[in-house]
C-alpha cells in the first residue's frame, strides 16, 4: 500500500506570507489580505524572462465594479468572502516564479504588493502615468529595502518553506495543490427596457 503523503498547499502558503507581509511592513498598512487572492497560473515559456507575478484589480479606474461602454453597462465577477469582495487577484506563474533565488521571491510578492492602490479600492498605484513609474528595474530598485526590512524581522512561519525550497524538493515530501482561476473578464449587463406604455381603447 503506497504511504499516504500530506498536501500542500501553495496557494494557502503564500497568502500566509501575504498576510506577513502586510503585518511587517507599514507600507502596506492599508491592505486587508482577507481581501486578496493567490491564484496559480502556468508560464507559457521556460526560462528565466518574463513575467513571475501578475495582479489583476477587481475594480475599475474609478473604483467602481461598473463600467459603461457606448450605453452598455459592463461589470466584473464578484467573489465574496466574509471581509467583502475579493478586491484584487495576484496570479504566480508555476515554475518561473519558484525558479528564483529565495529573495527574488519575495521581492516578487512585495512588487505585486504595492501596485495596489493607497486607498485600497480594487485599483492600481499610479506612478505617473505609469504602474512602474520610470521603468521596472528602477520600481524593483525602490522595493529593495522593504525587502531587506522584512528579513530582518525574521519570518519564521512554516509557509516561508514554499519561499526558500524548489517545486522538485517540495514535491519529494507533499502533494503539491493549489488554487487556479481563470482571469476574471467584465460582463455586459442586460440592457434595461422602458416598461411598455399601456393603450386601452376609447
Amino acid at each position: 500500500m503506497r504511504p499516504h503523503r500530506p498536501a500542500l498547499d501553495l496557494t494557502a502558503c503564500l497568502e500566509e506570507i501575504l498576510v506577513d507581509l502586510c503585518r511587517t511592513l507599514p507600507e502596506f498598512a492599508h491592505i486587508d489580505p482577507a481581501r486578496l487572492l493567490v491564484c496559480l497560473a502556468k508560464a507559457r515559456t521556460r526560462g528565466p524572462g518574463g513575467v513571475y507575478a501578475k495582479i489583476i484589480p477587481q475594480r475599475f479606474a474609478d473604483g467602481s465594479p461598473f463600467k459603461t461602454v457606448k450605453g452598455h453597462r459592463y461589470a466584473l465577477p464578484q467573489i465574496p468572502t466574509p471581509r467583502g469582495d475579493v478586491l484584487y487577484l495576484i496570479y504566480v506563474y508555476t515554475p518561473r516564479f519558484f525558479e528564483q533565488p529565495f529573495e527574488r521571491r519575495v521581492l516578487t510578492l512585495i512588487h505585486e504588493l504595492y501596485h495596489i492602490a493607497p486607498a485600497f479600492d480594487g485599483t492600481l498605484r499610479r506612478i505617473g502615468q505609469r504602474a512602474h513609474g520610470a521603468s521596472r528595474e528602477q520600481f524593483n530598485d525602490n522595493l529593495q529595502p522593504l525587502v531587506e526590512r522584512y528579513l530582518v524581522a525574521a519570518p519564521v512561519s512554516d509557509a516561508m518553506t514554499v519561499l526558500r525550497e524548489s517545486l522538485q524538493e517540495l514535491s519529494r515530501r507533499a502533494t503539491l495543490v493549489g488554487r487556479t482561476l481563470p482571469v476574471p473578464k467584465a460582463v455586459r449587463l442586460p440592457d434595461s427596457t422602458k416598461p411598455q406604455e399601456k393603450t386601452s381603447c376609447l
